[in-house]
């Protein structure tokens, strides 16, 4: 049967009449006609729905298959708290990028190895997509004066496309503080990882774990539910992060290795462990400060609701217990 048959559009009450019916959901925080203007003006069934995987469902009995003790209000506070965690903490990756940029400067300005210009041109020539990539933002108004002038860019006629296409002919004359204000965080992770392995210098953090907050910066920024589902799960935790959590003498190990098996969870550790590691004394106080306003107070408006949801509770309380190591 195709998804047409099977999930046909539903109208806003029809999909609360399924909550209610098919998955057993409660309205009694919420009148229906509110969850029905909430889902009509606010935020879609999809994204509301999807914290349910956060509780348990009845296994057998007259209700089989729908959730125990959830009710439309949950969700939505699930909902508002996760909107402003994912605010919270794509700034603070935004700031650690920046942070880790001025680290690498400052590496690199010390480093009587370094004039700071051939670093690049051999990175470049070790990864020409990037290269390909500079080239498709030889247009942006945002890039083109800094690639036109640290960069030789030729107006070349490509054949096949029949059109017209910026190619970049030298990159030889690009210092590294100009370049790191063109390439993107994840080919910024690149290049680092390129230049402290040439070095021989020890990076601040970790390549896993830079990679973990690109993934994270990119679930913010393009607005995925980050607590939809706090279950136990498989993840890979870099060592730096499970000593960094081993010293938390409030946190046992088997809620260690329980916890940070729960991808989520493991990503803000790593947001908490690199504001330590690199992040300025200024960002560092200003991401304390969001930070304690968001788990100290707006998470606790509602704490009633989650006070008998063990995996919403003690996932917060790791979080907390993490949170105040800052």
């Amino acid at each position: 049967m195709s998804n047409i048959q099977n999930k046909p559009k539903l109208t806003s009450s029809q999909l609360i009449q399924k909550m209610k019916t098919d998955k057993g959901i409660t309205f009694n925080l919420v009148s229906e006609a509110k969850a029905q203007k909430y889902l009509f003006n606010e935020n879609n069934y999809l994204r509301t729905a999807s914290y349910r995987k956060n509780y348990q469902k009845y296994l057998n009995g007259q209700n089989k298959g729908k959730y125990i003790n959830l009710d439309f209000g949950y969700l939505k506070e699930l909902a508002e708290i996760d909107s402003l965690l994912r605010t919270k903490l794509s700034k603070a990756c935004f700031d650690l990028e920046h942070d880790l940029k001025i680290r690498l400067l400052q590496d690199s300005e010390t480093n009587q190895k370094e004039d700071g210009y051939k670093i690049v041109e051999n990175f470049l020539k070790a990864n020409p997509y990037i290269v390909g990539k500079l080239e498709a933002s030889c247009t942006s108004p945002f890039t083109t004066n800094l690639l036109n002038k640290y960069f030789t860019v030729a107006l070349v006629y490509n054949n096949q496309k029949k059109r017209n296409e910026y190619k970049i002919t030298a990159f030889n004359d690009c210092p590294v503080w100009v370049f790191l204000e063109l390439i993107t965080f994840g080919d910024f992770i690149k290049f680092y990882e390129f230049y402290y392995k040439v070095m021989h210098i020890k990076m601040p953090i970790n390549i896993s774990i830079l990679k973990m907050l690109k993934n994270l910066r990119n679930a913010c920024a393009h607005n995925n539910c980050l607590i939809a589902d706090l279950q136990i799960g498989t993840t890979f935790v870099p060592v730096e992060l499970g000593t960094f959590v081993s010293n938390i003498q409030t946190i046992s190990k088997k809620q260690r290795q329980k916890k940070m098996s729960c991808l989520p969870v493991l990503e803000f550790v790593s947001v908490v462990y690199s504001l330590n590691r690199v992040a300025s004394k200024s960002a560092l106080t200003k991401h304390k400060r969001e930070l304690k306003k968001l788990f100290e107070k707006r998470m606790l408006k509602h704490k009633d609701y989650f006070i008998d949801n063990d995996i919403i509770k003690s996932n917060y309380e790791f979080a907390l217990k993490v949170f105040h190591e800052l």
